[in-house]
């Protein structure tokens, strides 16, 4: 035990606090130089790819006579006076929701104003699609209501 507590007691040996040794100048040489080669290699790769599709790009016969013929898209169209507009899409939606008029002559179809479209609503009641089943109309009004209060 007394070897063990000497050790322990013992100073740690000094070191310095920065490196010692030189950085290793041959290995840092020899990467920055098969460095420049794999990148000069990757350049004149690009630049021979870049030249071999231009040319084969240059080459081609057009699929259309009209196709070096330049078309320019229409114009902007901007609105000069958006308040206005909107006031007047408001108004022709408003003439519309209040007015009578057609919306198919050919079938029949009208357009009602919606205070006659609910008064006319509330005297006649909504449309019920007559019964189509081939077993004939059901008896369900005559069955007696399900009893809330059975155990179940």
């Amino acid at each position: 035990m007394s070897l063990s507590m000497d050790k322990s007691n013992a100073a740690p040996a000094i070191s310095p606090r920065y490196e010692t040794r030189d950085a290793n100048v041959r290995g840092v040489f020899t990467f920055l130089v098969v460095l420049s080669l794999v990148l000069a290699f990757t350049a004149l790769l690009c630049w021979g790819m870049f030249k071999y599709f231009s040319g084969a790009q240059s080459n081609r016969v057009p699929a259309s006579p009209f196709a070096g013929a330049r078309q320019l898209p229409a114009g902007p169209q901007l609105q000069v006076n958006p308040r206005e507009d909107l006031k007047r899409f408001r108004a022709e939606q408003e003439h519309a929701l209040e007015s009578y008029s057609w919306e198919n002559k050919e079938d029949g179809t009208v357009r009602v104003p919606i205070e006659r479209a609910m008064e006319l609503l509330l005297q006649k009641g909504l449309p019920v699609a007559p019964n189509t089943s081939s077993t004939g109309p059901s008896d369900d009004s005559q069955k007696p209501a399900p009893d809330g209060s059975a155990k179940r």
